[in-house]
């Protein structure tokens, strides 16, 4: 497992010395870790931690040891990840510098310590597997009761105040540095985990994954690195579904009459998604549990995607198709932010699927009716009676002998009374039409073969029959639907426009106070910014400022400048929403114009 230089190339391990050496115990061994560098005599002992790695002790190493630990920030976290306890050659006094007297309470602190370190490097060496793993959450907790404790950090700033270093470290850094301890010995773990999930070891980083789940009562961290680990499986999944579904909306043309062509590009990126995006969902859904957010933002990515290819196929004229897939969204996406887009979007399309299901798609001529001599076309069957239009769905048959032979097709009409039909348009095979087709090829299919096999040599071919006379009646006028085609995309356009404004709205309340503060920080930026400008002048003309007063205007700067960025990055997501919502407005406008006219 990686071993992380924090504990490898630590300075108090590369000098052999306990962390509650003072600067001059650390000054005397550097001087006699030199000596023995240079006679070739550097070795090993038990104190080197010999399962960490070797320990480089080269002359550059130790000048590299004394330079971090000259460094107040870097002193406290060397200090932190290795043993406090003085050295069995310091305890001896064998060592070329003085022991480090210690009182009891100082000794059992710091004998905690290092018995939680030890259980670190324990962890460093175990394989991921369930014991492996266990014994990384019980090192864990076992540091965490450590960091946590008052006494530990009191005693660390006593070893800066009385160790004679300069300049000693500050409270806040202390602060700083207690507040990633348990973060910092989670290292090796995490990187475990990215490794498995560059490898596709979804077992290994599902238990690291479980693991950080189990250590979520040890700090904030444990959440910042549930995100982190996670990350690239679900940026890799988010452009993925993005790539998707941004294809498709580009291809699609937003014109009347482009139906079969945008039906092609929908179906394309429909195969896909059930091709690639379904099964990787299926891979980050065995990676984290179920309760996780990353597998919150991987459900949301995919119902999004299918959403929006659901909404690209009311360009097709598939607006039944189109809630079938929006409903599927919105089971996908339950408990998400992106399920209230999507039930807008479903919403939209209802009417229309509603209409598309009740009159099918247009007709330019009503067909042919009418028999001679049993032969002929008639209407068969009388299902899904409409109130509202009062019409019904039968289906058009080619008849012999008045027996309904081949369906045709099936319409919607209203009976006028006289065997006279008004067509509002023509709608899919029924089941049961789809099973008489199939049986009548099979009769015929059957009726081929044996007249091929029972036919003989001598025999020419036969000609057909048909009847000699043949008078079809009169096509009965095409009727126009109630609501033209045009009509209902102009109301489904309205509809969208209304709900995409709804959410937009909903977006712009969300984000007014973050803009509110933004444009404050930003106000109170400039304001720094000029006085400073007026410093610079000032002193570029010679004029003495206030030095103090110039840094502390520039730290208040800084301040600002990392508050606002925090802000505008927390709220990245809503605000790409709501400049997304702003131009679906205007393309939706757009097209709701074009049709008036």
């Amino acid at each position: 497992m990686f071993v992380p230089d924090r504990f490898k190339l630590n300075s108090y391990r590369v000098l052999r010395i306990s962390g509650s050496s003072n600067r001059s115990q650390i000054y005397s061994a550097a001087t006699s870790m030199k000596r023995a560098a240079m006679l070739g005599v550097t070795g090993t002992t038990e104190d080197d931690q010999v399962q960490l790695g070797e320990v480089p002790r080269t002359e550059a190493d130790i000048r590299t040891a004394i330079g971090r630990l000259e460094n107040p920030a870097q002193r406290l976290s060397e200090r932190l990840f290795w043993f406090n306890l003085p050295t069995k050659a310091e305890s001896s006094g064998s060592g070329t510098y003085p022991s480090t007297p210690l009182d009891a309470k100082a000794e059992e602190i710091l004998g905690k310590h290092d018995n939680a370190l030890r259980g670190i490097f324990s962890a460093l060496g175990a394989t991921l597997d369930d014991p492996g793993i266990e014994l990384w959450v019980q090192s864990l907790q076992g540091w965490h009761k450590i960091v946590s404790n008052d006494d530990y950090w009191a005693f660390s700033m006593t070893l800066e105040e009385e160790g004679g270093f300069e300049p000693a470290a500050l409270p806040s850094e202390i602060e700083t540095l207690r507040g990633n301890a348990v973060s910092l010995a989670a290292e090796s773990l995490l990187a475990a985990a990215r490794d498995a999930l560059v490898r596709n070891d979804a077992l290994t980083f599902k238990r690291v994954f479980v693991a950080l789940g189990i250590l979520a009562n040890t700090g904030p961290w444990v959440a910042l690195a549930q995100v982190d680990v996670a990350s690239p499986a679900i940026s890799k999944f988010r452009e993925l579904c993005r790539s998707i579904r941004d294809e498709c909306f580009s291809k699609v043309v937003r014109k009347k009459d482009t139906g079969k062509s945008n039906k092609k590009i929908c179906d394309a990126a429909l195969k896909r998604f059930r091709a690639e995006v379904q099964p990787a969902f299926a891979v980050l859904a065995a990676l984290f549990p179920k309760d996780q957010e990353a597998t919150q933002q991987a459900r949301e990515e995919s119902a999004l995607c299918l959403s929006q290819i659901a909404t690209d196929y009311t360009w097709a004229d598939e607006f039944i198709l189109s809630e079938k897939l929006h409903q599927e969204a919105l089971v996908v996406a339950r408990d998400t932010l992106g399920a209230v887009r999507i039930e807008a979007r479903l919403e939209e399309v209802r009417g229309s699927a509603r209409h598309q299901r009740v009159y099918g798609s247009e007709i330019a001529s009503a067909p042919n009716l009418g028999t001679t001599n049993g032969f002929g076309f008639t209407l068969y069957g009388h299902s899904d009676y409409d109130q509202s239009t009062q019409s019904y769905t039968t289906t058009h048959y080619f008849v012999v002998f008045f027996i309904p032979v081949f369906p045709i097709c099936r319409y919607r009409v209203i009976n006028v009374g006289g065997n006279r039909y008004r067509f509002l348009g023509k709608l899919p095979y029924g089941t049961g039409n789809v099973w008489h087709l199939g049986i009548v090829a099979a009769i015929i299919a059957a009726f081929v073969i044996s007249a091929s096999v029972n036919r003989s040599p001598q025999q020419g071919p036969q000609q057909s029959s048909r009847p000699a006379y043949y008078t079809p009646q009169p096509s009965a006028p095409a009727y126009n639907p109630p609501v033209s085609y045009k009509q209902t995309q102009i109301s489904a356009l309205k509809s969208r426009i209304e709900a995409n404004r709804a959410q937009l709205d909903l977006m712009a309340t969300r984000l007014k106070p973050v803009f509110a503060e933004a444009e404050s920080l930003k106000s109170q930026m400039e304001g720094i910014e000029s006085v400073l400008k007026s410093l610079d002048a000032q002193n570029n003309t010679g004029v003495p400022i206030n030095v103090n007063d110039y840094n502390t205007r520039v730290g208040t700067y800084n301040d600002l400048l990392a508050r606002r960025k925090a802000l505008i990055d927390a709220n990245s997501a809503d605000y790409a929403v709501y400049q997304n919502l702003v131009k679906q407005d205007s393309d939706l406008v757009d097209e709701y114009n074009a049709l008036l006219k």
